[in-house]
């Protein structure tokens, strides 16, 4: 898995998101981010067909607690599928996005 930072509030992560280390670092980009003043944070999943319970959870708390105004951009459909089953698509305001 790869982050690329676009600017001061957009994440584009590559491949598939699925260990510890991978929650880390998205964890740790988004703290960035944050340092620098974003408000709200747009995440660009390109190929990840899944996510890790531990990324959900620090997206829920962005989200409710630190109220951040969040967006998930979506390449694969199953992710997709799996977010909208979880009732999370429109707490993360997940758009499927075609590639």
């Amino acid at each position: 898995m790869q982050i690329v930072c676009n600017g001061s509030s957009e994440l584009t992560i590559t491949g598939n998101i699925k260990s510890i280390e991978d929650s880390i670092a998205i964890k740790q980009a988004i703290v960035r981010a944050r340092r620098e003043g974003a408000e709200s944070l747009r995440l660009n999943i390109l190929d990840s067909f899944s996510i890790t319970s531990t990324v959900i959870g620090n997206l829920m708390k962005l989200v409710h607690h630190d109220k951040v105004s969040l967006s998930l951009m979506v390449g694969d459909q199953r992710l997709y599928e799996l977010l909208a089953e979880l009732n999370l698509a429109q707490t993360f305001n997940v758009r499927f996005v075609k590639r």
